[in-house]
């Protein structure tokens, strides 16, 4: 087993969370949730047929996105 395998799993997990923390999500301007595709395409991963596209809306305040 790879020895970095629970640190690369830990870091989706934080990247995960910060996102989800740091940013209000919302579907493109014309586009309804009942509009979405669920079907997938089979092969060694299944990715969707029509890729999900989604808005992130910074909640927090500005000074906290800046790089160092």
């Amino acid at each position: 087993m790879c020895p970095g395998y629970a640190l690369g799993l830990r870091m989706v997990q934080v990247t995960l969370a910060n996102l989800l923390h740091a940013f209000a999500w919302r579907l493109p301007d014309g586009v309804a949730a009942e509009e979405l595709s669920m079907q997938e395409k089979f092969g060694l991963a299944v990715p969707r047929m029509v890729p999900l596209q989604a808005v992130a809306e910074p909640k927090l305040p500005a000074h906290l996105y800046a790089g160092p």
